[in-house]
């Protein structure tokens, strides 16, 4: 009777060598080699469907502190429709540069909801404004 080792592609001598090449890996948790070119080549996150992007916590990487991911990906939008060429503007001048790039109906109705008196520095000045959160003064009334 055959035994089944999960693999076709070398024997058993080679499957040995490889479990004996990732071992200290498996028992530690991290890589235990030395020199980084010892080291076994990391399996891409993308092909497991694992998390990408995590540090230990779980959290995505490049999420400023005071920001949900959800808030990332809503700033980034806004930015993408602005540009850094509209600032100086205030909200009215805002709205008219979004109107103009043909930006969605929710990026301009929530960009109204900026006060008409500001004028905006940044794209983070008028984020700041839109969602507060710990005080960050950017912007300059006129």
């Amino acid at each position: 009777m055959a035994v089944d080792r999960g693999s076709t592609k070398h024997g058993p001598v080679r499957d040995d060598i490889l479990a004996h090449e990732v071992e200290g890996l498996v028992r530690a948790g991290r890589d235990t080699r030395a020199e980084e070119w010892r080291s076994a080549e990391p399996f891409p996150e993308e092909a497991t469907g694992g998390p990408q992007n995590l540090d230990a916590a779980g959290s995505r990487v490049g999420v400023p502190a005071g920001m949900t991911p959800v808030d990332v990906e809503e700033r980034s939008e806004l930015a993408r429709w602005l540009g850094r060429a509209v600032f100086p503007a205030n909200r009215d001048e805002i709205m008219d540069h979004l109107r103009h790039q043909h930006a969605p109906d929710r990026v301009v109705d929530e960009v109204a909801g900026a006060p008409p008196d500001i004028q905006f520095t940044s794209l983070g000045a008028l984020w700041r404004v839109l969602r507060p959160g710990p005080p960050h003064v950017e912007s300059r009334r006129h």
